[in-house]
């Protein structure tokens, strides 16, 4: 049987069980309620959309809170509100990110077959299509989350969790369909979403040459044959070689 020891992992999806978001959690302990003239704009929100736009559209990656909040149109106090400095700003910002980029990833690929699923979700954060403006903010997010690291390191860790409970969700998904043997499932999806991060910033940040579509084929071997053992990839999923 398969060991449920999936910490926040739902079988309904993983965005269902995910925990409260951290920067809002932060947010709250400054403030035990927000003014009530905010004229319905989520000042939060549009903080952190400014901070995006000032690293996607301007290239501005070392940017400063005065301009964040010049670009947002908000005081320096509200700011303050919402975010104790840059780095909880930063934090936020990959959060959101985060957040909205993995049920994309999980849309994109509707089967209902749990290995060419899990398959999926290793995969294509690997081979996702970059210019050289992507490549060029994902080299800025590795640098901060390296440095985020060293201060906030489970806040780092909270950033990831919308992928990690999915790449989990799916690993019980297989074992359960009798195609792979997992007794834990939630430390196997921190380890595939450590390995497939720093494969995805190695490809397309700079650092590995090799092109994209062979490593992710290389890290979905070494997953599947963690996973499945002996037993063959369904599907034209072979492992590459």
């Amino acid at each position: 049987m398969v060991a449920r020891e999936r910490a926040g992992v739902s079988r309904r999806g993983a965005a269902a069980a995910l925990p409260p978001k951290q920067w809002e959690m932060r947010a709250a302990l400054r403030a035990v309620t927000r003014p009530a003239d905010n004229n319905g704009r989520d000042f939060a929100k549009e903080i952190i959309i400014a901070a995006w736009a000032l690293v996607e559209d301007d290239g501005a990656l070392d940017f400063t809170v005065k301009q964040v909040i010049e670009r947002a149109g908000v005081a320096l106090q509200t700011f303050y509100r919402y975010f104790g400095n840059k780095d909880e700003l930063l934090l936020a910002m990959f959060e959101e990110s985060m957040r909205d980029g993995v049920p994309r990833v999980l849309v994109g690929r509707r089967t209902r077959d749990p290995v060419a699923h899990l398959r999926h979700l290793v995969t294509a954060p690997i081979v996702m299509k970059y210019d050289e403006q992507a490549r060029r903010s994902l080299r800025w997010r590795g640098r901060e989350r390296q440095r985020l690291l060293e201060f906030f390191p489970e806040a780092v860790e909270a950033v990831y969790e919308p992928y990690r409970a999915a790449v989990a969700d799916a690993i019980v998904a297989v074992c359960e369909a009798g195609m792979g043997t997992c007794t834990r499932p939630d430390v196997d999806a921190r380890l595939v979403l450590h390995l497939v991060q720093e494969m995805a910033h190695g490809v397309h940040g700079g650092g590995i040459d090799d092109p994209p579509r062979v490593v992710a084929e290389r890290v979905w071997h070494m997953v599947w044959s963690s996973i499945a053992g002996d037993r063959p990839s369904p599907g034209g999923g072979a492992r590459a070689r």
